[in-house]
């Protein structure tokens, strides 16, 4: 599971770094405590009739919602959704097959639970800059009323992170990203088999140290805790 996350880096950053022809995100600040249900920049591919797809950047709202759903708010979270059902659930199954993005993020929280103690830590790709987590979106609402949703796909962690907690994002390699993104990638068990073994890499190689409880929003959220003297 994956429930707050950090993306430390202005637009133009995201720009740059995923390549993108075409932008619609307006007033984005970096956030280093980004949580369910918060606006967050997600990275897709469209094509409009006959012309080449475009590399888009723009909002999200972080908690899919289905097109078919009366209320934008769901009785159930869905800001993750399992990689091992993701196909078959009903919440996803639609964005999965035709609506699959990309999520950008400097690095995510989980909590270490020791009985009754839950020690947040602060984990990070040291493979580039960000992560690109996959994920889907959809869209929600008509006319003006319309919300673009967006969820992360997760995974078993890997051993060196499952003493942390036994979820993770799926994070893909730079040589994956369009053949995720593309609209007519056959979306099936061997897609997700796929994207789930070419995170591994990715996800053994990340770093990570425990840090202060989550309080605010500053890159200090992401700093290693001070070490108690013994």
């Amino acid at each position: 599971m994956c429930g707050r996350y950090a993306l430390g880096v202005v637009d133009d950053e995201l720009v740059d770094f995923f390549q993108v022809t075409s932008t619609r995100l307006q007033d984005w600040e970096p956030s280093w405590n980004i949580a369910p249900t918060s606006t967050i920049p997600i990275v897709i591919e469209r094509a409009v009739d006959s012309h080449p797809a475009e590399r888009v950047l723009g909002p999200a709202r972080w908690s899919l919602t289905p097109s078919w759903s009366d209320t934008l708010e769901t009785p159930y979270p869905t800001f993750n959704a399992r990689s091992e059902s993701v196909a078959e659930k009903p919440t996803f199954r639609r964005a999965f097959a035709h609506t699959r993005a990309l999520i950008p993020a400097s690095g995510y929280f989980e909590w270490q639970t020791n009985g009754r103690v839950k020690t947040p830590h602060y984990i990070y790709p040291t493979q580039g800059r960000l992560f690109a987590f996959a994920g889907l979106y959809s869209l929600w609402g008509v006319g003006d009323q319309r919300v673009v949703t967006a969820t992360m796909l997760t995974r078993e962690a890997p051993r060196h992170l499952e003493s942390i907690h036994h979820r993770a994002p799926v994070a893909l390699p730079e040589d994956l990203w369009s053949h995720w993104l593309d609209p007519g990638t056959t979306a099936d068990s061997h897609l997700v088999d796929t994207v789930v073994g070419a995170s591994e890499d990715i996800l053994s190689s990340a770093g990570f140290h425990p840090v202060l409880p989550l309080r605010g929003d500053s890159a200090d959220l992401t700093r290693p805790a001070p070490t108690v003297p013994q």
